[in-house]
């Protein structure tokens, strides 16, 4: 193991000139101190060095086997030196120990906001103790907030003097999404029964949703006078609303018989109203003369066959009662009487 650091450190030498001194270094964890002691004034004679938080606790050398700190933080190491004139002088110093190397941490892919969105993007790092970070917008914080396109990348160091310890390099390209383009036109005047096809627009990666029949294709084929909405969702997540009226110019008119026969000839055997347009709800109701209610249905195409209780109704007057709502969303209630001919 020993080599193994050897060939992985960095190795720093102290000098101790033999008067009382204190002197502060950076390493990295991991990395080894040569310690030197050089007298330049009388004769040392004796060396008591301790290494707190070194892989070894002390020597009586004067130039001791290197010491390794593998463990971050701040230690002290001192140095005793007696000189032949019984003088004594301590050196201290000071080792500031970098912890490394530093945790993976989360960065965003490549990303991107959608035109006329705001995008605040928190480029989050780690609060890793003694890394320093230089941002390519020249901010030096852990983290940053963009809001426009661009690419942006962060390198985090650890440094020790001017020794790097460890560094993280990230990058994300922050890109401008289009929105999808959607034009259903202008409000139209149509009648019933005309047909209109309405196209959400062609894009790559599109997907729509239509009211108010939730239809999921891009064109839809309608031919009701109604309010029609698409949404339109790009791929990117971005989305365009558009909407078209298309108003009723056309008259309703609602037909009903004065009189029927359900005799099971197959001819006038079924009671119903006959209207030029579709109403948005509908509800046929039947009475007899004295306000009781016979017959009821919400179907359009459905009419009353002259029963009552699986049993055909005498010849008489009845009442018929047809209240809808009209694609003006208007309610309108008509009311009547025919004839049943037994």
């Amino acid at each position: 193991m020993r080599l193994k650091f050897i060939l992985f450190s960095v190795f720093i030498t102290l000098y101790s000139n033999g008067f009382a001194t204190f002197k502060t270094l950076n390493i990295c964890k991991n990395d080894g101190i040569i310690y030197t002691s050089i007298s330049r004034s009388g004769t040392p004679i004796s060396w008591i060095w301790i290494f707190n938080g070194g892989d070894q606790l002390g020597s009586l050398k004067q130039n001791p086997d290197p010491v390794y700190y593998n463990n971050a933080g701040i230690f002290y190491s001192y140095l005793t030196t007696t000189f032949n004139n019984a003088q004594i002088f301590l050196d201290t110093f000071e080792i500031i120990v970098k912890d490394w190397p530093m945790p993976k941490f989360n960065f965003p892919n490549d990303t991107g906001y959608c035109q006329g969105n705001n995008f605040p993007l928190i480029l989050n790092t780690t609060n890793f103790g003694g890394v320093s970070f230089n941002w390519s917008t020249g901010e030096t914080s852990s983290s940053i907030t963009v809001n426009t396109a661009g690419r942006y990348w962060v390198n985090a160091l650890i440094k020790a003097g001017t020794r790097t310890c460890d560094s993280v390099y990230k990058e994300v390209n922050v890109n401008e999404y289009p929105n999808p383009t959607v034009n259903l036109g202008q409000d139209k005047l149509m009648c019933q029964n005309q047909s209109f096809i309405l196209d959400g627009g062609v894009g790559t990666g599109y997907t729509y949703l239509w009211f108010p029949n939730n239809q999921t294709t891009r064109t839809i084929n309608v031919n009701i006078p109604d309010i029609y909405k698409v949404t339109v969702t790009t791929a990117n997540g971005c989305i365009t609303t558009d909407e078209i009226e298309l108003k009723d110019s056309c008259p309703h008119y609602v037909f009903v018989p004065n009189a029927f026969s359900p005799n099971e000839d197959r001819l006038n055997d079924v009671f119903n109203k006959v209207l030029n347009f579709t109403p948005k709800e509908i509800v046929f109701r039947i009475y007899n003369r004295w306000g009781e209610l016979l017959f009821e249905t919400k179907d359009l195409a459905k009419g009353w066959d002259g029963t009552f209780n699986k049993e055909l109704v005498q010849q008489d007057i009845y009442v018929y009662q047809i209240q809808y709502l009209d694609t003006d969303k208007k309610i309108y209630n008509l009311r009547g009487t025919f004839f049943v001919v037994r």
